[in-house]
């Protein structure tokens, strides 16, 4: 059997695998958890630290929907950034509570084609978006995966070597982009019909650059609301852990995944019950406010789309 054929029943027991190891520490710290204490957590917030957290919040949508920005600079529509800005905003919102397919691509689809845009330049400002997100997070993640130690529960089996390989591998993948980007002969390729066309090196830096920083905004919305001795670099990790550990499962807006790695991982240092409150905060500051507004942006688009048709 070769290891194309294998490889579908290996994913599915690494699945089945972190599934059933992601359900156990949630089922246990559950147990444990003074779920009391974790709202009196969330309660005790002071009203700056909320503020600052959701300005960054808003600042990691900023810079995220400037990739769409930059891929109309790529594709050469032209779509008046006013109009560009919305169209990202709702997309990334659908995205994160609800999956890529639904959210990054469906709505982009629609949205676009709303606006006046052709199937074939949709197609390439998904992929620019796409390709710029994880180019940022391959990145990031990579160096702090790769030079940054994590405090591993002891019974964690996977080691911190296995954890540096990880991140060196992803700061490969990412110089291997940027070389295809710069020196590759071939441009482009036709995906199912749609035909995607490398970026230049300049687009492809600036896509790292804005990528990088919405990465950024987004660590520090978790390090703004964790406890204090936890370090900006330490949530860094624990996040691209937690990206990494979903990329395996595929559970929209990384739904338990994300509590379950930094529970596992920070348990031992701060009490779980702040580490719950600080992940409730994030999920209501990040993905559950901007999906209400998203929805009545996406119903304001298609009210004005109906007007014009």
């Amino acid at each position: 059997m070769s290891w194309r054929e294998r490889w579908p029943l290996l994913r599915r027991v690494l699945i089945t695998g972190f599934f059933a190891a992601a359900a156990w520490l949630l089922w246990r710290y559950a147990r444990l958890v003074d779920w009391d204490a974790v709202t009196t957590a969330i309660a005790e917030y002071p009203r700056a630290r909320l503020a600052l957290a959701a300005a960054v919040s808003l600042t990691a949508y900023g810079l995220y929907c400037t990739l769409d920005v930059l891929a109309r600079d790529y594709t050469g529509h032209r779509l008046p950034r006013r109009r560009v800005y919305p169209i990202a905003f709702v997309s990334y919102a659908f995205n994160l509570n609800l999956g890529g397919i639904v959210g990054g691509i469906g709505f982009r689809y629609r949205l676009y084609s709303r606006a006046g845009l052709g199937v074939a330049t949709i197609s390439r400002v998904v992929a620019f978006v796409i390709a710029g997100n994880w180019s940022g997070y391959l990145l990031l993640g990579g160096l702090a995966l790769a030079f940054n130690p994590l405090p591993l529960p002891p019974a964690w089996e996977v080691g911190a070597l296995a954890i540096r390989i990880a991140g060196f591998c992803m700061l490969a993948g990412e110089a291997a982009w940027l070389w295809l980007c710069a020196f590759s002969p071939r441009r482009s390729w036709r995906v199912r019909g749609h035909m995607i066309e490398l970026p230049s090196l300049r687009a492809a830096l600036l896509q790292l650059l804005v990528a990088s920083a919405s990465w950024l905004a987004i660590t520090a919305i978790l390090h703004v609301l964790l406890p204090a001795e936890i370090a900006y670099l330490t949530v860094a990790g624990v996040l691209a852990l937690s990206v990494l550990a979903n990329l395996i499962i595929h559970i929209p807006a990384n739904l338990g995944v994300l509590e379950a790695v930094f529970v596992g991982m920070l348990g031992s240092q701060v009490p779980p019950p702040q580490i719950l409150a600080a992940l409730l905060t994030y999920r209501a500051l990040f993905h559950i406010g901007p999906l209400l507004l998203a929805l009545l942006v996406y119903l304001l688009l298609e009210s004005r789309s109906q007007r014009n048709a």
